[in-house]
C-alpha cells in the first residue's frame, strides 16, 4: 500500500504546480485522514506521511454549525473525512516553514470536512513529514531544475552566430 499524500503531492509537482493538472480520478475524491496534531499546526496523516491542512473560513464555519459540541482542537488523534479540498503550491521560506522543502510548500486547502468520531483511530501510527522524504525531495529538486532551465532559456535565447554562418552550422 502506498501513501496517498505522496502520490497526490507528487502529481501536483509533476503538473508544474498547477492543481488543474491533477488526474480527474483523484481531484474529486474525498480523503479520510487521521488528525496527527491540531495545535499549533493542524497536521493530517494518511498513515505514512503527515502534511499541514489549511482550512477555509467557510469550512470552519460549517464545522462549527454541524458540530457545535466539538472544537477543532479536540480533533487531535481522531479521524476526519475531507469532503472538498484543493492543492496549491506556494513559495515559502523553508527556514520558517518546516513543512516545505527548497522554498516550496504544497498546501492541502480544506474547503469542507466532517469528523468521524465513531471511527477507531489507527494504533502505532508514526507518520513522518512528507517534505523530509528523500524521494519527494528529489521530485521537488527536479521541478526546481526544470524551472531554472526554462528561465535560463527564456533569458538567453540562441545567440546569432558570430562568424556569419547559419545557426548550428560550423
Amino acid at each position: 500500500m502506498a501513501s496517498a499524500f505522496k502520490q497526490l503531492f507528487t502529481q501536483m509537482i509533476e503538473a508544474g504546480g498547477d492543481a488543474k493538472g491533477l488526474s480527474k480520478a483523484v481531484s474529486g475524491q474525498q480523503i479520510k485522514v487521521q488528525v496527527k496534531e491540531s495545535t499549533p499546526h493542524f497536521l493530517v496523516s494518511d498513515g505514512f506521511f503527515f502534511v499541514p491542512a489549511y482550512f477555509t473560513a467557510e469550512a470552519v464555519a460549517q464545522f462549527r454549525t454541524r458540530s457545535p459540541n466539538v472544537s477543532i482542537e479536540g480533533l487531535a488523534g481522531k479521524i476526519i473525512q475531507i469532503q472538498k479540498w484543493n492543492l496549491e503550491m506556494r513559495r515559502v521560506d523553508s527556514n520558517q516553514v518546516w513543512t516545505s522543502y527548497a522554498g516550496l510548500e504544497v498546501r492541502l486547502i480544506v474547503q469542507d470536512f466532517r469528523p468521524r468520531l465513531s471511527d477507531p483511530s489507527p494504533q502505532n501510527c508514526h507518520p513522518t513529514n512528507l517534505f523530509r522524504d528523500d524521494e519527494f525531495k528529489t521530485t521537488i529538486q527536479h521541478f526546481r531544475f526544470q524551472q531554472a532551465q526554462a528561465a535560463a532559456a527564456k533569458a538567453n535565447p540562441t545567440l546569432a552566430p558570430l562568424n556569419g554562418n547559419k545557426a548550428g552550422v560550423n
